[in-house]
């Protein structure tokens, strides 16, 4: 009965997320949820944030791949400030974690020489609440600010028991917000964009699932989708044109 039950959730669980948990540990972290008192939600209940918290895996740092940081800033967005546009331009960062991918490239544009005549608007969206309330706190250890220099630790970040807090960041919008990319009415909410950051999360799906992410990007942007080593390229080829240079792959609309 208790295997039935695990197996029943991870089917509910790639039902409604995407993500295929197929492995040991994944059913072994099922049972300690179970363990722990948690339940099969009912089919028309939705899944509870414990078990949300549970299953996402959120390894991540400041500057994690760092070139496609350096393309966003030497090709990108002088590209996108030419338009002659005047609305902010808007970056999503999907899977979001606990920030660093978002705040990394609020912090690449400020340090950067670019003047640009848009304002910024960075969001970021994660299926996990836990996540999103760290990125909202901002406060990060110090093996997360690793790959960062000293002077911009110094400048943007202030230590609180012993570990360390991101400053606010003048002129820069920067929020988050709990949702599953899959939820048509996340992306009612969400609206469009000029540049998607989505790396390495399609690892998690099957091959029509990474087709329905890709094609609601295709839908709600209007130009740069930059994707992790480990996602579909394979699928973006067919729906994006790549952009190849030495520092990766990155897809236009």
């Amino acid at each position: 009965m208790r295997e039935e039950t695990i197996s029943a959730i991870l089917e509910r669980i790639q039902q409604e997320t995407g993500i295929v948990l197929s492995r040991a540990t994944d059913r072994a972290r099922i049972s300690r949820y179970l363990d722990n008192g948690g339940i099969l939600p009912k089919t028309h209940e939705p899944l509870p944030d414990t078990l949300l918290n549970l299953i996402t895996t959120n390894e991540t740092y400041f500057e994690r791949e760092s070139h496609h940081f350096d393309r966003l800033i030497d090709e990108i967005l002088p590209q996108i400030d030419r338009s002659g546009v005047s609305k902010p331009i808007r970056i999503l960062c999907a899977p979001s974690s606990s920030g660093e991918e978002a705040y990394t490239i609020a912090l690449r544009i400020l340090e950067s020489s670019l003047r640009l005549t848009r304002a910024i608007e960075i969001i970021g969206v994660d299926i996990s609440p836990e996540m999103i309330r760290r990125a909202q706190e901002g406060v990060y250890s110090k093996r997360s600010i690793h790959a960062l220099k000293p002077e911009i630790v110094q400048r943007y970040f202030r230590m609180q028991n012993q570990e360390f807090k991101i400053n606010a960041l003048e002129g820069m919008s920067v929020r988050f917000l709990s949702g599953n990319l899959f939820d048509p009415y996340l992306w009612n909410e969400l609206g469009n964009f000029e540049i998607i950051f989505s790396r390495n999360m399609m690892i998690y799906f099957d091959k029509s699932k990474n087709r329905e992410l890709l094609l609601r990007f295709r839908d709600h942007l209007e130009g740069f989708l930059i994707l992790g080593h480990a996602d579909d390229h394979i699928q973006a080829r067919e729906l994006f044109t790549p952009m190849r240079k030495e520092r990766g792959v990155i897809y236009h609309t």
